[in-house]
């Protein structure tokens, strides 16, 4: 079954890739990259890496593809469909950016095909200082164990894409994103039901990711996917003003894992050293509603969200 898999999935990447390039219509590249992550998600699965794929599918297809729609709706409505629709000299700039890119993508891979072997050293030593930890996911052991500062770094990133998407949003409220206007029944019924299954299924992925695929990442993804519907249902409507409680829970990742980080000096451990699995799950909790709370924002394009009509 691999032997013809592995290679469909293989020509599916390289195909959508040109899908994307090759579009002379957003929309069409748009809904071009949504597949690609879709089938990243599968080869990453193929991989043995089932957190990278949930991460992947979550993040990489549904929620990007979902702020790329937002955007180009927002271009569309700016500057008209037929000029939001003029690519050709950015096109041909991608066509260029995506030979480089292949070029350097052959480099990698002929290096990593020609170098010669050094052993399992580092994986080996983490599968090793695992259990210490009291985790069983190797994945969790070095996001938060043997790799911290990266992890740290990344949550960094998030909330700088938060602020810089503050720092050039218009000082009204958008007026043009997809809302039902009023309640149905299946609305309801569908809300009901998929909201709340949001977050036992997020919650779920947090706490098994200590041992077994899952974490914060995947669990703030599942989360935002939740936040998103209720935005487009009008659920949730984006506000004026800046809620002290929606910033305050955007920079909770970042700020838990710096206190945890640097309250464990006192103790005389490295910085940002875990001092257990406690501290493990208190700092994913926090990422993942920060990743939650950001990535949602981010779809609505506001600062703050608040209640709108039911």
């Amino acid at each position: 079954m691999g032997a013809v898999l592995d290679p469909l999935l293989a020509l599916a990447l390289v195909a959508m890739s040109v899908v994307v390039i090759a579009s002379r219509r957003i929309f069409d590249a748009i809904i071009a990259f949504v597949f690609f992550g879709l089938v990243v998600a599968l080869v990453w699965a193929r991989l043995g890496a089932p957190d990278v794929a949930l991460a992947e599918a979550a993040i990489g297809a549904g929620l990007t593809g979902a702020l790329l729609l937002v955007a180009y709706r927002r271009l569309v409505t700016i500057a008209g469909e037929e000029a939001a629709e003029r690519l050709e000299a950015r096109r041909r700039l991608a066509i260029v950016e995506a030979a480089f890119a292949a070029a350097l993508a052959v480099s990698i891979g002929w290096v990593t095909l020609t170098a010669t072997p050094v052993g399992d050293a580092a994986g080996g030593q983490v599968l090793a200082e695992l259990p210490a930890t009291g985790l069983g996911n190797p994945v969790t052991g070095v996001l938060l164990v043997f790799r911290n500062l990266d992890t740290l770094l990344e949550m960094v990133v998030l909330l700088v894409a938060l602020l810089g998407a503050r720092a050039v949003r218009a000082d009204v409220p958008p007026d043009d994103l997809v809302t039902i206007p009023r309640s149905t029944p299946v609305l309801n019924g569908m809300l009901l039901v998929v909201v709340p299954l949001a977050v036992v299924v997020a919650v779920h992925l947090l706490v098994v990711g200590a041992d077994r695929p899952g974490g914060a990442f995947q669990g703030g993804a599942v989360l935002a996917a939740a936040g998103v519907l209720l935005v487009l249902s009008g659920r949730l409507v984006p506000a004026v003003e800046t809620g002290r409680l929606t910033s305050l829970l955007a920079v909770t990742g970042v700020g838990v894992f710096i206190l945890v980080g640097l309250g464990v000096t006192l103790t005389g451990r490295p910085l940002l050293d875990m001092p257990g699995k406690w501290a493990i799950y208190l700092v994913e909790t926090a990422m993942m509603i920060s990743i939650a709370v950001t990535l949602t924002l981010l779809f609505a394009r506001a600062d703050h969200l608040r209640r709108g009509a039911p």
